[in-house]
């Protein structure tokens, strides 16, 4: 297989060096190859007629191989969803990925509600920053649901979002909702509706509902329940240790 492979390869070589087009299904089948040399890539990369292929700039520039000059001039050609592609392959030259997020983030305004949304659910590492402000509700949950997405995001996301709906949409997910961290941040947040606040204090422990009841940065409603539960859960302790015989 290794000899019939070099032997394909070196025809599709010798025919672009001939000014050949060879058939793009062909060329992407090899192209796809992890056994893919970077003399095909580097060859291709000189062929113009390459450029009107996006199918093919997309496998290039994940390749390991591929020129920069070359990378830099198809990124502007391809759609966000191939910038994704790029992005996120594990093969894409480190310099290559970053260009492919910059290029991503300079799309997102112009992007739809949809378009942003399907961003969301893939959208690399150097991307789900900037969707973290997003006053989409529906943008949201789907960056909630990305791979990619952490608690330390999580928490960037109750500070940098202004609209209700959207931390609500953090609070209520299955999985983010329940971190420790997350609803000790949440009670904090301003954005966060006064119902909903005042839902998760008996979730904290005491030491956080102390520091809430004590901490003037707080609404005064958030520290005077933190204040009756932490005086609810001390007169159950003492009435515990008063029944409990000596």
């Amino acid at each position: 297989m290794p000899q019939r492979l070099d032997a394909e390869i070196a025809e599709l070589i010798e025919a672009l060096d001939g000014g050949g087009e060879p058939e793009e299904g062909v060329l992407a089948a090899i192209l796809r190859r992890p056994s893919c040399p970077g003399e095909l890539v580097e060859r291709l990369a000189r062929c113009n007629w390459v450029m009107g292929s996006p199918r093919l700039l997309q496998l290039l520039v994940k390749h390991p191989r591929c020129p920069r000059h070359f990378a830099w001039e198809a990124l502007t050609r391809l759609g966000w969803h191939d910038l994704v592609e790029i992005a996120r392959a594990p093969r894409t030259a480190p310099a290559i990925r970053a260009q492919s997020e910059r290029k991503l983030l300079e799309r997102v305004p112009n992007l739809t509600l949809g378009e942003r949304t399907a961003l969301a659910r893939v959208a690399p590492r150097g991307v789900i920053g900037a969707l973290l402000s997003s006053e989409e509700p529906l943008c949201v949950e789907a960056l909630l649901n990305n791979p990619l997405f952490t608690e330390t995001e999580a928490l960037r996301l109750l500070t940098a979002n202004r609209n209700p709906l959207c931390l609500l949409a953090l609070l209520r997910h299955p999985a983010w909702g329940r971190r420790p961290e997350i609803v000790k941040s949440a009670v904090r947040v301003r954005g966060v509706p006064l119902g909903v606040a005042l839902g998760l204090l008996p979730s904290l422990p005491a030491r956080d509902l102390a520091g809430l009841a004590s901490s003037p940065e707080v609404a005064a409603p958030l520290r005077s329940a933190a204040a009756r539960l932490v005086e609810s859960r001390n007169d159950r302790g003492a009435s515990r240790t008063r029944s409990t015989p000596s």
